[in-house]
C-alpha cells in the first residue's frame, strides 16, 4: 500500500481555516449540500453535534468567508468570499473522500492535545444518544 499525501497548498489551507474536525465537517456538510440554507439545529442533527458546537464552527466558516448568514443569523449556506477560497474547498472535498486520514492527520498535527480532544468529542457524542 503507497503512503497517501496531501499537497502542500491543501495543507497550508487546512492548517490556515481548518484547524479541528468538526469545522471540517461542517464545511463538507455545507460544501455537498450548497443549493441548502441551514439552521443550526439542522447542522447539529445532521452531523450528530450539540446546538452549541454547530453554532460555534458555523461562525468560525462565517468569520473566515467560507460561509454567509442570513440577517438574523439563523440560517447559514456554503459560499466563499472569492474563487480562490472556493476552489481550495472543492479541493479538500475531493481529497477527503480519498485520502481522509491524510487530511485528518493535517489536522490533528498542529496541537498533540487534539488528538485526546478528538477522541473525547466522539466520547460525548455517544453519550448524548
Amino acid at each position: 500500500m503507497t503512503k497517501q499525501h496531501i499537497s502542500a497548498e491543501l495543507r497550508k489551507f487546512i492548517k490556515e481555516h481548518i484547524q479541528t474536525a468538526p469545522k471540517l465537517e461542517v464545511l463538507l456538510l455545507l460544501h455537498r449540500r450548497r443549493d441548502k440554507t441551514f439552521a443550526v439545529e439542522e447542522v447539529a442533527n445532521e452531523l450528530g453535534f450539540d446546538i452549541d458546537t454547530a453554532r460555534e464552527q458555523l461562525n468560525a466558516l462565517r468569520a473566515l468567508e467560507l460561509v454567509q448568514a442570513g440577517a438574523d443569523e439563523t440560517k447559514y449556506w456554503f459560499h466563499p468570499v472569492n474563487a480562490e477560497l472556493s476552489s481550495m474547498v472543492d479541493q479538500l472535498a475531493i481529497a477527503y473522500r480519498k485520502q481522509r486520514v491524510p487530511i485528518l492527520s493535517a489536522i490533528l498535527a498542529e496541537d498533540p492535545t487534539k488528538h485526546r480532544r478528538f477522541v473525547e468529542a466522539f466520547k460525548l457524542a455517544r453519550t448524548n444518544d
